[in-house]
């Protein structure tokens, strides 16, 4: 498809149908995601349906956790072609991220459980349950703590 210099777009209009803001569209350029486009004769950058779609394809790696250093790599496969590199290479750091994220997801689930015991060593505490006398000697300002956060708790 020909694209005529009328249906090109300047990097606001580009900011807006991406949704992008212009810094990020230049920080993308300067970070090889984007490659830059040539200036007119009145020094504008004009983008065209390309652009537009990769731009789309970094914003939706990015939400998959793909770094931008990932994301220039998968780009510039495709850029060239290599279809038979940038398949086994994209499966390849999606399992990566996917791995990654159910260990974040193990991680986060043990400080849930510690942030639930501590909530209900917290309630004790406030109901009188747990005696905060013992801890003062030892805390230089402020027993409620040592009481929630010592004594039988996990230290995190």
């Amino acid at each position: 498809m020909e694209i005529t210099n009328d249906s090109r777009l300047k990097i606001g209009e580009l900011a807006r149908q991406t949704g992008l803001s212009i810094k990020t569209i230049r920080y993308y350029e300067s970070r090889g995601l984007l490659e830059q486009s040539p200036r007119t004769e009145g020094g504008y950058r004009l983008y065209g349906p390309e652009e537009v779609a990769r731009l789309r394809f970094v914003q939706r790696a990015k939400l998959l956790g793909l770094t931008l250093e990932e994301i220039r790599e998968l780009v510039e496969l495709a850029a060239h072609c290599n279809e038979g590199e940038l398949v086994p290479r994209l499966e390849e750091v999606l399992a990566a991220k996917l791995q990654e994220t159910e260990r974040k997801i193990e991680e986060l689930s043990v400080f849930r459980e510690h942030l639930l015991y501590y909530r209900e060593r917290a309630s004790a505490l406030a109901s009188g349950v747990l005696p905060t006398d013992r801890y003062y000697e030892d805390v230089s300002f402020c027993g409620c703590l040592e009481a929630v956060t010592g004594e039988g708790g996990e230290k995190l």
